[in-house]
């Protein structure tokens, strides 16, 4: 048998960039409120080598084996993706997007694109249950790409010539020391056009999108804004943005009540408030101002707005409490001063 140096790159997702040793820039940081950070960074591979971690490069075994980790670690409530990579083989990745796809409903997994996700990173970032970008980092490459080394004129300048015996017709395909013939090339596109399907398939399952939509970004780059107008991102946010909100979240957990801030987010987003975070922590907020967080879910189910939560918490606390309970449930010389100046009237006329 002769051993040969691979000849061509089939089965190679990435957006064209070498190796960018950029693993050490990144500095991984587990917060206290339960969150597990796992790098995806540098060109990716199916199997660890020794010096992954010094060429910038990150295995696919070793992303699964730390998800596996952190699903069965009690303390960890997220895992979140930090993915800077352009990419890598395809050995490997359908296997490792679908685990991340199943196990996002054992526990919240997001994706970061901090500050690269592009092909076969991208194809790990939509199995997450969101993507988040910058305003700069860049999502997409969604294609397939596959070459043939010719180096047959460069032999020939070097006096060498190679004699090749083989049995089977397709054996000798793409050998690096003979031009490709038609036939080869031919069957070279058709692979990777099978591959092509596969990955418009996982991320349209991943994004909840057509196919169609997927093909027609024609593998193209996608950064900040526009990323989320074509569907591949939900909300810009840098990685230390969202670390920061992530652990205010955590830290905002209602006084003896174990309710998740996450949970609520969750809540309230299937409740229509996709895009209005703000609001569900302005209820939080209300609810526990007025000693009221056993309201809290109730109102998120309702699709209430922070102005109607604030007048029912008027109501109840001008029905049920006294005058002076009303005056040290709400701080006074605070922004809520007009609130109680209303709970006041409300229950001095008996309303």
């Amino acid at each position: 048998m002769m051993i040969e140096a691979r000849s061509f790159e089939l089965l190679s997702l990435h957006a064209g960039k070498q190796p960018i040793f950029k693993d050490v820039k990144h500095v991984t940081r587990d917060s206290e409120g339960g969150i597990k950070v796992i790098p995806i960074h540098g060109i990716l591979t199916k199997k660890s080598e020794a010096f992954d971690d010094v060429l910038g490069m990150t295995s696919y075994e070793k992303v699964r084996e730390k998800i596996e980790e952190a699903l069965i670690d009690e303390e960890v409530e997220t895992i979140i993706l930090d993915i800077d990579s352009p990419g890598g083989e395809v050995n490997g990745l359908f296997d490792l997007s679908d685990f991340i796809y199943e196990a996002r409903t054992k526990k919240r997994i997001v994706a970061i694109a901090n500050d690269d996700a592009y092909s076969a990173a991208y194809a790990i970032a939509s199995s997450a249950e969101k993507v988040y970008v910058s305003r700069t980092s860049g999502v997409g490459s969604i294609g397939v790409i596959a070459s043939h080394i010719d180096q047959s004129g460069f032999d020939e300048k070097q006096g060498i010539k190679y004699t090749t015996v083989f049995a089977g017709n397709r054996k000798n395909d793409l050998n690096p020391h003979e031009p490709i013939t038609s036939e080869s090339l031919e069957n070279l596109q058709k692979e990777v056009d099978r591959l092509y399907k596969m990955f418009l398939q996982l991320v349209a399952r991943n994004r909840n999108l057509t196919t169609e939509k997927i093909k027609s970004t024609e593998a193209g780059l996608y950064f900040g804004k526009n990323a989320i107008e074509v569907g591949l991102a939900d909300e810009i946010i840098s990685f230390s943005e969202f670390i920061d909100r992530r652990n205010r979240m955590t830290e905002a957990k209602f006084k003896g009540i174990s309710i998740d801030a996450d949970d609520l987010i969750k809540e309230g987003t299937r409740a229509g408030y996709e895009k209005c975070h703000n609001e569900v922590l302005e209820i939080i907020r209300l609810c526990n101002l007025s000693k009221m967080p056993e309201k809290i879910e109730e109102f998120i189910k309702q699709e209430m707005n922070p102005k109607q939560v604030q007048e029912v918490l008027m109501s109840i606390l001008a029905k049920q409490t006294e005058k002076t309970e009303i005056l040290s449930t709400i701080p006074q010389n605070t922004p809520e001063d007009l609130m109680m100046q209303v709970v006041r009237t409300r229950a001095q006329s008996g309303i």
